[in-house]
């Protein structure tokens, strides 16, 4: 019963103060205190997206390297197939020339082409990650902006008492929240 009491104090206060709207700090430290919560989970959700960033580009820069690594063991098996047909026209070496090259070509079939397509593949996956970790990056400083900005009208609005700058931090705030769902649903 006490607390009701001086709930009632507190009101009655509000109104000799002239404050026409005493619920209104409640209300909107409450939407501080829910665009401060959505500010951090974005926060934290753009940082890691960078890393995803940054992690991906890493893959992509180490397959492309095995791919280049991969294509020189092609070049160098092919070249040694061609002197080994070359070697083939030369008296006596003929068919251990021959046997050679057709191992040294097979070997190209069998093992680097495979691999070559492999990491054409893997390439491709590692930028299509980076390109999606990016999108939600974007997504994700979008919403720390908007959050942001309606902290700091929602905030103003306690100290001027102005409902209507509340709503508009409200507002400002959701279209923030909105691009952190938007960053989480991509």
């Amino acid at each position: 019963m006490e607390a009701h009491r001086s709930y009632e104090r507190f009101e009655r206060s509000t109104e000799a103060a002239g404050d026409r709207h005493p619920r209104h700090a409640t209300t909107a430290a409450f939407a501080v205190a829910v665009m401060a919560a959505l500010l951090a989970i974005s926060a934290f959700l753009a940082n890691e997206a960078v890393k995803e960033v940054i992690t991906g580009e890493t893959h992509r820069a180490d397959a492309t390297a095995r791919l280049e690594s991969n294509l020189l063991k092609t070049d160098l098996a092919e070249g040694n197939a061609d002197l080994l047909r070359v070697l083939d026209a030369g008296k006596g070496l003929r068919a251990r020339a021959a046997a050679e090259a057709r191992g040294r070509e097979a070997r190209v079939e069998r093992e680097l082409e495979p691999a070559d397509a492999n990491l054409h593949h893997e390439i491709s996956d590692d930028e299509h990650h980076v390109e999606s970790s990016d999108e939600k990056h974007l997504a994700y400083e979008l919403a720390e902006v908007g959050l942001e900005v309606g902290i700091v009208l929602a905030s103003v609005s306690i100290i001027i008492r102005r409902r209507w700058l509340l709503g508009i931090g409200s507002v400002i705030g959701a279209a923030g929240a909105l691009a952190l769902a938007g960053g989480v649903l991509l």
